[in-house]
């Protein structure tokens, strides 16, 4: 009796090994394989990873789902689940250098840097891996290698020196005279008023600094400032500042940030206003072409040459990316409050909406061209003191460029903007070109 129920036992686990290996076979001849594979192939992400999240119960362990499930979980963000997916082919398969290669990867995406460098140099070593396995370890290696580095503080700069031309450096009228309504009668404008166009040399420099404080936060600090000389009309020269600090932190399906930003500007060598605030903003990655962003602002505008010019500030912008293998579009629309803090300039109170499209084009691995287009309608909230009306003001904007990598650190870019205002008011209403052609260091 005692045999006959070991036998039965015996014979019981062969028949559950045998299921076993059949059941391991049953995905590869599955065509649920075959549909999956062809939707990662096609970059049908998103339907491969529901196809792939059906499967999961049935499937999980078996290698070649696993394979394929990880893959799927890296271009859909799912990187701790890929993490664990080539995990278990490694275990199961440790010579599959492929599935090494992919656990190295979805390592990078967790940030354990330390992971992806020790596996990526272990392949690169190997005799028996193909020549184009071996590259991608080694650019991989040398990403991780960088990104380790960056997580103390890594801090990068640029420098640029512009040369361009502007038709309308101080968004003057093309008008000679006015009718003020305050006065009843015609008025000459003075120089200073009209449509002045000149020749101009800007030196910029920028500072970006990273500080990884874990793996899912850092502080980024974002300074930039300009030096903005002109040929002839002096008295516009001009130079700027502005300062960025933000705290940005990764949750599970979205990014935050929360950040101070200071904006001083000199006008002929003298302080002329500040604009200093608090930003928040937040930032989904969806997959590898959709992303979407919005960020506010809510600060104040210091006027030193004129107290009666500062303002209350309230921002808002929202922006989606699309982008494909050359080509970037985004759509921005954003809405800005300027309030006046004394009731006897309340007229500069106003409203604006803005809507753009930017488009961006990979050329090749030297050349970038990119255009933007942008309608602005700025309505002033009180009556006009002179005019005695509500000032209402349309402005489209256009912008193209250009530009030329020529090697790792310089790049050379030539850009034209466009300006077209109209105003009820005519003093308001202007046109405006500048041309400009730069050259930039980075290091």
């Amino acid at each position: 009796m005692g045999n006959r129920v070991k036998r039965s036992a015996v014979v019981l686990l062969l028949l559950l090994l045998i299921c076993s290996a059949v059941d391991a076979k049953t995905f590869r001849e599955n065509t649920a394989f075959t549909q999956l594979k062809q939707n990662i192939l096609l970059d049908e992400n998103q339907s491969a990873w529901q196809l792939a999240l059906l499967l999961e119960p049935e499937h999980l362990g078996d290698v070649d789902f696993d394979f394929l499930y990880g893959i799927i979980a890296l271009k859909v963000a799912e990187n701790e689940r890929a993490v664990y997916a080539f995990e278990r082919v490694v275990a199961n398969k440790p010579q599959w250098l492929d599935a090494q290669y992919y656990l190295a990867s979805a390592y990078y995406a967790i940030k354990n840097y330390h992971a992806a460098i020790e596996i990526t140099q272990s392949l690169s070593q190997l005799d028996n891996i193909s020549f184009k396995l071996r590259d991608s370890a080694q650019k991989l290696n040398s990403l991780a290698n960088s990104s380790l580095n960056k997580q103390s503080l890594y801090v990068r700069h640029s420098v640029d020196i512009n040369l361009g031309y502007d038709s309308n450096i101080n968004a003057g009228t093309n008008e000679d005279n006015i009718f003020l309504p305050f006065l009843n009668e015609d008025i000459i404008l003075s120089d200073n008023s009209k449509e002045m166009s000149d020749n101009y040399l800007a030196l910029g420099y920028q500072m970006v600094a990273d500080k990884t404080l874990t793996q899912s936060s850092k502080l980024t600090f974002t300074g930039t400032s300009q030096l903005h000389y002109f040929a002839d009309e002096t008295d516009f020269n001009r130079f700027y500042i502005d300062s960025n600090l933000q705290y940005r932190k990764a949750f599970d399906g979205f990014n935050a940030n929360v950040g101070a930003r200071v904006a001083p500007l000199w006008l002929n060598d003298s302080y002329y206003r500040t604009q200093y605030g608090a930003t928040i903003g937040l930032n989904k990655v969806f997959d590898k072409h959709w992303l979407i962003e919005t960020e506010a602002f809510f600060g104040k505008t210091k006027n030193d040459i004129n107290r009666q010019l500062n303002t209350d500030d309230i921002s808002g912008q929202i922006s989606v990316q699309y982008m494909m293998a050359k080509w970037r579009h985004s759509f921005s629309l954003m809405y800005l409050q300027e309030t006046s803090e004394f009731s006897e300039s309340q007229h500069n109170d106003s409203k604006t909406n803005a809507l753009t499209y930017m488009l961006d084009l990979i050329i090749n691995q030297q050349w970038l061209a990119s255009a933007n287009i942008s309608f602005q309608h700025q309505a002033y909230q009180y009556e006009h003191p002179f005019y005695f009306e509500k000032r209402v003001d349309d402005m489209w904007l256009f912008n193209t460029a250009i530009q030329y990598q020529g090697s790792k650190n310089w790049s050379y870019r030539l850009s034209a903007a466009m300006q077209d205002k109209d105003s009820n008011l005519a003093l308001f209403s202007y046109q405006r070109v500048n041309i400009n052609l730069s050259a930039r260091l980075r290091f």
